[in-house]
């Protein structure tokens, strides 16, 4: 698979996800990051935001696949993101629940590593 068709599947991903973030912050994907804390108020502003960011990076990178501009800027902008989602989760703790901790290692943790192997593949 070619690092393009990579890089734009981890965009769809990522607009996916944003935009469940940004629609029902508090239902289906916050409750599965951060537990019972997805519920109130004001974790519902940050889950938004956190979904709006990545929906803009997505937009960019799928724009920038399409028009055949630079892909590294979106995606070390992507690695940066899911590089902090990773570790401010695991700096949570305990406050994360434990599925959720796998969750995004897997998830966050494994977007950050591709993400550092396809810059590589991209200057190639």
């Amino acid at each position: 698979m070619s690092p393009r068709t990579l890089v734009a599947g981890i965009a769809l991903g990522r607009l996916a996800l944003g935009a469940v973030l940004m629609a029902a912050p508090r239902k289906v994907v916050g409750p599965g990051w951060i537990g019972a804390e997805a519920e109130r108020p004001a974790a519902g502003v940050l889950l938004r935001a956190v979904g709006a960011r990545d929906v803009a990076i997505a937009a960019g990178t799928l724009l920038a696949l399409r028009q055949g501009s630079a892909l590294k800027p979106w995606v070390a902008a992507g690695a940066i993101a899911d590089g902090t989602d990773f570790v401010a989760t695991l700096a949570a703790g305990q406050a994360i629940p434990p599925q959720a901790r796998a969750g995004v290692g897997v998830l966050a943790g494994g977007g950050f590593g591709s993400q550092l192997g396809l810059l590589r593949a991209l200057d190639a």
